[in-house]
């Protein structure tokens, strides 16, 4: 089985002060390498891990060129909604946002809390899990969104999840540390 992984894509249709390039035109550019390597290798699985966009209502002009470079994967694509894809942390509006509406329109599948799916190919059965944003996901008692267990029908488990994970705290607020977790 061949997956590949890719996550925070921030599509926009501006670029921040401190870039020295066109982010739309950087991002257009990456988001294409990925698909040509997707396909060139012929994965059978794309993954996203949140934040496709980074405002939950980019331009119309963004959205298009975003959708127009997905649509030459071959790959199915599955994902979990990010902290700017939806408002205001909240899941339940993802409907009227543009991540909810590309997903309408069948350009990717995200994944909701508790959801497993099973992926299949070359052999390997995988259970893919997935857990989107949410206010609580590094306050709360980190078992209840990054610990699933094992799928015993399964070669292996994934689970995508948006949180803020790192090594070491490199700021104040809301983030779990890798050390914090067993599995």
């Amino acid at each position: 089985m061949r997956i590949l992984f890719f996550t925070d894509t921030h599509f926009r249709g501006s670029s921040p002060v401190s870039r020295k390039d066109n982010l739309l035109s950087s991002v257009k550019e990456k988001l294409a390498e990925v698909v040509s390597l997707a396909n060139d290798h012929r994965v059978d699985y794309v993954l996203h891990g949140g934040d496709f966009f980074d405002t939950p209502t980019p331009s119309l002009s963004v959205v298009g060129d975003f959708l127009e470079i997905l649509r030459e994967l071959k790959a199915p694509l599955y994902g979990v909604a990010g902290n700017h894809d939806i408002f205001g942390g909240n899941l339940q509006t993802l409907s009227r946002t543009v991540l909810g509406f590309t997903v309408r329109l069948g350009f990717f599948r995200l994944l909701e809390a508790e959801e497993r799916v099973r992926l299949e190919a070359g052999g390997i059965r995988a259970c893919l899990a997935g857990r989107p944003y949410h206010l609580d996901i590094d306050r709360r008692p980190r078992h209840l969104d990054y610990w699933i267990e094992k799928d015993t029908e399964s070669d292996l488990t994934i689970h995508l999840i948006h949180g803020m994970l790192l090594e070491k705290q490199h700021f104040p607020g809301d983030y779990t540390l890798i050390e914090a977790l067993e599995n």
